[in-house]
């Protein structure tokens, strides 16, 4: 993808540590690839506290130099959030490369999340510029004005006060998920639950906002991973205001996830207010970091009245920060960089037939295959058959949006237990509807940030007359649907589906889940695509080579 027409720099950005870590590709004004090491490894990024690991990618780092060709020595310049020893040393102990200083910058994490954020959005009038996560090398929060291409600090919070990232993380662990792994989880439980004022006013005792700020911690410790006083303040305020009454049954818990992500919702909406206080004339708001993975609470920022449109950065977490790193790269070696608009996230590895075809002989053996065929394609999905869809480049980012999707008829209310049941998921985590262009305020009230819809980063209410009729895809409780619009300019293939579904339906939404197993990475090779196949997750394969099935 073009991102700096005249630029003759390679860049490649690189980021580990102990939880996500992957690398971005830039060359002569393109973004050639970015990879995530979770696709590569197949192992699912994961902070682990007790034993904290440093991760690092070597296995995107080695796709880069062989299935790309790559050059390590010809790029001009490196960078990440790390100091530049720290990269140095861990490029010469892997595969004996001498980084040199001058070729290194250093872009700090938040940053990073900025720069993702701005530059992502399109957005070409001044923008309020937010990005909040559990912690960074200095903050959890940074907050910016974006103003012609170029971006000014307004404030942040640093590591020496309350993290809104670490509050819902211990709330995740709380109830009994992993933090920094399955705040998820929380947001789909959420949907289902009810408020308890006391827990309500026990949550909201944990993080005060002051303005911009959140309340100096007792901690000092910057190197306190666990979260210290947040996560002492959530268990002590919790315990004591449940007293010995027993709560770990399944009606509370759900109830305790409606509570405190009403708390978090409201915290953040106050941060947020303020910004538009200080700066009242601004209407657009760009966000990044591992919160605005929140889509609930994304919904109620894109509804705030003064708010004109909202864009939540695609790779909104920390898999993110490898372009964010090269985006701001870009920006300081081409000062005149401004925000762009995507066409899609496809920026990952992609193969050809002949690899499908090898996969599908290794792994199945015999198999069915036909040339691909729209109107076959059509068929599978009016008899309720589970499709996987492979094609072009993995999607950047968490959401799977049409190159590795798992697709279906959205209408029939027995295929959510069924895709929950093949994928191994929890009832309670909703799946999406992926809708035709044409059809997206038709079905669901889009009234703005569509731009954003495209990337399925936030919910949006369902129209009265559809509530009933997409059941797999609408939320049981609140009836709303975290929607990815397709247009034929991003991608082209899906967007055909669509539109000959619609041909015979009457409208063009399906079921797009994402091409794994729960607790599984999104598939990126086609042999683990063929795994799906051969275990009956899907009933066929769609490539835009043909279509196979056992």
């Amino acid at each position: 993808m073009k991102l700096y027409e005249n630029s003759s720099y390679r860049i490649l950005g690189i980021i580990g540590g102990s939880h996500s870590c992957g690398l971005a590709y830039f060359e002569n004004g393109d973004l050639k690839v970015v990879l995530e090491e979770e696709r590569l490894n197949r192992i699912k990024p994961y902070k682990d506290f007790e034993n904290n690991y440093f991760r690092y990618p070597l296995a995107s780092l080695t796709e880069l130099i062989v299935k790309h060709d790559v050059d390590l020595g010809k790029v001009n310049y490196f960078t990440s959030f790390y100091d530049y020893e720290i990269i140095r040393d861990i490029f010469k102990a892997t595969i004996n490369f001498n980084l040199e200083k001058e070729k290194y910058i250093k872009i700090e994490h938040h940053d990073s999340h900025i720069n993702t954020a701005y530059y992502l959005s399109n957005f070409q009038e001044d923008t309020l510029v937010v990005a909040i996560d559990g912690s960074g090398e200095h903050h959890s929060a940074k907050y910016y004005l974006g103003k012609n291409g170029n971006l000014e600090y307004i404030d942040g919070i640093l590591l020496n006060r309350d993290s809104l990232g670490l509050f819902y993380a211990a709330i995740t662990e709380l109830i009994g998920f992993k933090r920094l792994k399955d705040e998820g989880k929380v947001v789909g439980m959420a949907g289902h639950g009810g408020l308890i004022p006391e827990i309500y006013d026990a949550f909201n005792e944990v993080i005060k906002i002051d303005g911009l700020q959140t309340e100096i911690s007792p901690f000092s410790d910057y190197n306190d991973l666990a979260g210290g006083n947040v996560f002492l303040k959530t268990y002590q305020n919790f315990f004591k205001s449940m007293g010995s009454r027993y709560w770990k049954n399944h009606e509370t818990i759900k109830n305790i996830a409606y509570t405190g992500q009403k708390v978090f919702e409201e915290k953040i909406l106050k941060i947020l207010n303020n910004l538009h206080q200080k700066y009242p004339h601004v209407k657009k708001v760009a966000m990044a970091g591992g919160i605005f993975a929140n889509v609930k609470m994304n919904k109620l920022i894109n509804e705030l009245e003064w708010v004109d449109e909202v864009f939540i950065a695609p790779p909104m977490g920390d898999e993110g920060l490898a372009l964010g790193c090269v985006l701001g790269t870009i920006k300081q070696l081409h000062p005149d960089f401004k925000p762009f608009r995507l066409n899609n996230v496809f920026f990952g590895n992609e193969y050809d037939k002949e690899h499908v075809d090898e996969a599908a002989k290794n792994i199945l053996g015999t198999y069915n295959y036909i040339p691909f065929n729209i109107d076959f394609i059509t068929v599978l999905l009016l008899n309720k058959k589970i499709l996987g869809l492979f094609q072009g480049k993995f999607e950047h980012g968490p959401r799977a949006l049409g190159n590795r999707s798992i697709i279906c008829d959205a209408t029939h209310p027995e295929t959510y237990k069924l895709i929950n049941d093949k994928l191994q998921r929890n009832d309670f985590m909703p799946f999406a509807p992926a809708v035709i262009d044409e059809d997206a305020d038709r079905l669901f009230i889009v009234n703005k940030s569509r731009y954003a819809a495209e990337f399925m980063t936030l919910c949006f209410e369902t129209r009265d007359e559809w509530k009933d009729k997409l059941p797999t895809v609408v939320h049981p409780v609140d009836k709303t649907a975290r929607i990815q619009i397709v247009t034929k300019n991003s991608n082209p293939l899906f967007y055909h589906i669509l539109k000959s579904y619609k041909n015979q339906t009457g409208f063009g939404c399906l079921v797009n889940t994402s091409f794994n197993v729960h607790n599984e990475p999104i598939v990126n090779r086609p042999e683990e695509a063929m795994n799906h196949l051969k275990n009956k997750i899907i009933d066929y394969l769609i490539t835009p080579f043909g279509i196979y099935s056992l």
